[in-house]
């Protein structure tokens, strides 16, 4: 086995790798340099015969995320996760080696996911970031806005990406920084196309799902993973124009869904509570309405 020191969402992640499981390490993790001195997740990836027969997408459900360990299992590949210990085995079929859906998607996306939502002292934002004339900026939005899309549409036009979909806050930091996950993007077949994103690895998800896209090495001087926040915006899509500044209140509330998820102690609660409102206030708050022209709302967004 051999060990490699990674990073994601901030963590410090040690890696025990069988060696036919190393481009699948490298492949997730990038290039991000790993921290010095944070929460340390320690995982050991084996690498056994299987996938004679399709991987299947395992159960994504509250009751997974409280179970101990949680278990991800594909019928071929398996994941099991001590969250108290911040430890994980994964075992890859062979068979699943190629299949960034199945190590990437539901394996190591969820793990750190599922993680996150254990902690009693990090929590998840369902958001994206970007960097903009110099200022970072979180997006938030309901599932189905186009957060995503319109988040990929910013890197297109030259935006700096810190994520896409979750970004992670670390509660012990006192400064207004949240971390991400830039390899990766998810987009549906007409934004590839209308972007041109040549050299990108394109994997289909399911029928009507966006595909799984790890982004090109010409992107890779603007991918970041640590984000010092600016402003804070709320997507809609709601056929109103324009913007309107939020209150904190209207801003936790937004985001309180995605912030408990496996949390259910009042006092990690109220912890929360408290850490998420002291990264917004003093922020810029704000709700940016989305239409169907990307162009036209990354020009109204660059301009407020």
């Amino acid at each position: 086995m051999e060990e490699l020191v990674k990073e994601c969402y901030g963590f410090r992640v040690v890696c025990s790798v069988h060696p036919e499981a190393r481009d699948v390490v490298e492949a997730f993790f990038g290039t991000g340099e790993p921290p010095r001195s944070t929460q340390e997740v320690r995982l050991a990836f084996d690498v056994a015969d299987g996938a004679g027969v399709p991987s299947e997408n395992p159960p994504h459900t509250l009751e997974v995320i409280a179970s101990n360990p949680i278990t991800i299992d594909t019928g071929n590949s398996r994941a099991v996760i001590v969250p108290d210990e911040w430890s994980a085995t994964i075992t890859l079929a062979r068979g699943d080696l190629a299949d960034q859906i199945v190590w990437g998607r539901w394996i190591l996306e969820r793990l750190f996911l599922y993680l996150v939502c254990r902690s009693p002292r990090h929590y998840p934002l369902h958001a994206g970031a970007v960097g903009v004339d110099g200022r970072t900026v979180l997006l938030s939005a309901p599932t189905g806005t186009g957060k995503s899309t319109f988040t990929f549409w910013c890197l297109h036009r030259g935006a700096a990406l810190f994520g896409e979909d979750i970004m992670v806050r670390h509660m012990d930091d006192p400064s207004r920084t949240a971390w991400g996950y830039s390899e990766v993007v998810y987009l549906d077949e007409e934004t590839i196309a209308r972007a041109g994103l040549v050299g990108a690895d394109v994997s289909a998800v399911a029928p009507g799902e966006k595909a799984r896209v790890r982004l090109p090495e010409s992107f890779r001087e603007r991918l970041h993973t640590k984000a010092s926040l600016d402003a804070a915006v709320f997507l809609v899509r709601d056929g109103s124009t324009g913007t309107r500044e939020l209150s904190v209140d209207e801003a936790v509330k937004r985001c309180w869904d995605d912030i408990t998820t496996g949390k259910t102690d009042q006092a990690v609660l109220d912890s929360v509570d408290a850490d998420l409102r002291l990264l917004f206030d003093g922020l810029p708050l704000q709700e940016f309405s989305l239409n169907g022209d990307l162009d036209e709302c990354f020009e109204a967004f660059t301009s407020r």
